[in-house]
């Protein structure tokens, strides 16, 4: 599991976000995939932007790698 949290922060980290932000960007993220499981990675794009989150755009192979990533089996 950790090891997918590192890769997850590296894909962050890459895509410009700030690693200071990160732990507030996954809070984010965990709550709106907890809030509907399944959730389609468009909606979770909106739902993100609306909060402010613009600095990375979350797709399919996001989610994959989130779900046990986050302990959101």
């Amino acid at each position: 599991m950790e090891d997918l949290k590192l890769l997850l922060i590296d894909r962050l980290k890459s895509q410009g976000m700030d690693s200071s932000l990160i732990p507030s960007f996954l809070k984010a993220l965990t709550s709106i995939i907890s809030s509907e499981p399944g959730i389609d990675p468009a909606q979770v794009n909106l739902k993100l932007n609306s909060l402010e989150w613009n600095e990375v755009a979350i797709d399919y192979h996001y989610l994959q790698m989130l779900s046990p990533a986050l302990n959101m089996n």
